[in-house]
């Protein structure tokens, strides 16, 4: 199925977007209850506001924090799933829905280790050099920081180990953030363990996808794979973000 996602892939550039933006219609129907609800919620508009205010100047951008909200307010999933928690600003707008719609747990998986982090990335990497550096107590404490400020600990389950270690302790998922690691080994990996994991109709967003080393596309390998179960949903950032959803 490596063609399907290079023809996919192919697409994405070529036409421009699938989705320009994030519409919530893209996973419901116009007659569904929740997408009315989420469309005319006074309330969760603020705290949407809030959220990306929040995270303004984190890693989460405005249109995937607004995808991240509106799915988990629209599909009610009873477990997230999101490797590569890092800071936490990614967690925060899937905790924060499910604390509001009164449901629901996210799986917060990251080694928080700098050697982990770079386990599979090649010397050519220009990301090598940042990941060895870069201070994961620090990543760390600001993300338990924000579960303290949010009071979201009973919503967020943190497995600080690696994800090949983690996902024994899932049994079944329906929301997965793939947002871990960006060589092709380790994207494929987390694609092979937690995949098959994933409910059918649940949802997958995959993160990153148009990183690249040596002019390679690095995760290329991981988004074909997708295709074998999957169906694509749509596409934001450009193209670096894809939501698909489960057979």
């Amino acid at each position: 199925m490596k063609w399907f996602a290079v023809i996919a892939w192919s697409l994405m550039f070529s036409c421009g977007a699938l989705h320009a933006k994030w519409n919530p219609k893209s996973c419901s129907s116009d007659k569904n209850v929740r997408l009315t609800k989420c469309l005319n919620d006074s309330k969760f508009k603020r705290l949407k506001k809030v959220v990306k205010r929040s995270i303004a100047k984190s890693w989460c951008t405005e249109e995937k924090a607004n995808l991240l909200m509106d799915l988990v307010f629209i599909q009610e999933p009873k477990v997230c799933v999101e490797i590569g928690a890092f800071t936490g600003s990614t967690i925060l707008p899937i905790a924060t829905t499910l604390k509001y719609i009164k449901q629901g747990q996210v799986y917060a998986i990251d080694a928080w280790s700098n050697s982990e982090a770079t386990k599979y990335l090649i010397p050519e990497d220009p990301n090598k050099a940042w990941w060895l550096k870069v201070d994961m107590e620090e990543a760390y404490n600001t993300y338990k920081k924000r579960l303290v400020t949010w009071q979201l600990k009973p919503q967020c389950k943190t497995l600080r180990c690696a994800a090949k270690k983690a996902v024994h302790r899932i049994k079944k998922i329906d929301f997965l953030h793939l947002d871990g690691d960006y060589s092709e080994k380790g994207s494929m990996q987390d694609v092979t363990l937690y995949i098959p994991k994933v409910r059918s109709g649940g949802y997958i967003l995959l993160s990153n996808i148009l990183m690249r080393v040596k002019n390679e596309f690095t995760k290329l390998e991981a988004f074909s794979k997708l295709f074998e179960t999957c169906e694509m949903v749509c596409e934001i950032e450009n193209g670096n973000t894809v939501l698909l959803r489960k057979r």
